[in-house]
């Protein structure tokens, strides 16, 4: 009995001698240059609904100019510039191109913040452009120089100064249609797909949901062409509405009209 107190279990001692022969902090080293892994965050909201597949982030080999040329595109057509203004300077959302970054400015963690989404307002948008089309925003924000003035004073609130007038080079950014398009056509061109869908809540209220609400006022449509137009918060809660002054007043009107009849 007094000798089995001195006898250590094989595996014991075998698990004692692998800890006491590997290197220190083997493994920490690689686990902290790895890219971020890839997860679908549930509580975060989707871009248009569709909430983006959970993968491991694998940034592309191409990073030509096209690629960031592309991205700047994308970045007009998903009405990114809505909430970060023309170019990313910073406006209803923070600026993307001031080397302050709160989630993260390497290339990976930026595709996640876009892919997957964030909190306070980022919807995810990988399940709508898919991880190419993240990489290329990706592309296109690095590609911008930065400003010789910050213009967002508060990560918090997402606050600009007011003297970056972010809706006029929204408007600049975003070419008016040649072509007339159905409302169907408008919702994607425009961006509305980002933040809204038909029959269910995405950032911002379903359209059946917007019918049913103004149904009935004589003013509906007068309201809501101002309310796209300008934007604005405090009808459907905390997040704000970015303005959309490159729809044109037309288009903006059929727009309005296709929405109220959604109820």
């Amino acid at each position: 009995m007094e000798l089995t107190r001195f006898v250590a279990p094989p595996l014991f001692a075998m698990a004692f001698v692998v800890a006491a022969c590997s290197p220190q902090g083997a493994g920490t080293e690689a686990a902290a240059s790895a890219p971020p892994p890839g997860i679908r965050y549930e509580a975060n909201i989707a871009a248009g609904g569709v909430a983006p597949p959970a993968a491991q982030i694998v940034k592309p080999p191409d990073t030509s100019a096209d690629r960031a040329t592309a991205g700047g595109g994308l970045f007009g057509t998903m009405n990114c510039d809505g909430c970060h203004g023309g170019g990313a300077p910073g406006w209803v959302g923070p600026s993307l191109i001031d080397g302050r970054w709160r989630y993260g400015g390497a290339d990976e963690e930026v595709f996640s913040s876009i892919y997957y989404g964030r909190p306070k307002g980022m919807p995810a948008y990988g399940g709508v452009i898919g991880a190419d089309g993240v990489w290329m925003i990706v592309a296109y924000l690095k590609a911008q120089s930065p400003p010789t003035v910050v213009p967002t004073t508060s990560y918090e609130g997402g606050t600009a100064a007011p003297t970056v007038a972010a809706p006029a080079a929204a408007a600049s950014t975003s070419a008016a249609p040649t072509a007339p398009a159905t409302p169907e056509q408008m919702i994607s061109k425009y961006g509305c797909v980002a933040c809204h869908a038909v029959d269910r809540k995405v950032i911002g209220p379903a359209f059946h949901d917007v019918a049913v609400k103004y149904k009935g006022k004589a003013d509906a449509a007068t309201q809501l062409v101002e309310k796209v137009r300008n934007g604005g918060a405090g009808v459907w809660g905390d997040i704000p509405m970015s303005p959309n002054p490159q729809v044109p007043d037309a288009q903006l009107r059929e727009l309005v009209s296709w929405v109220l009849a959604r109820g």
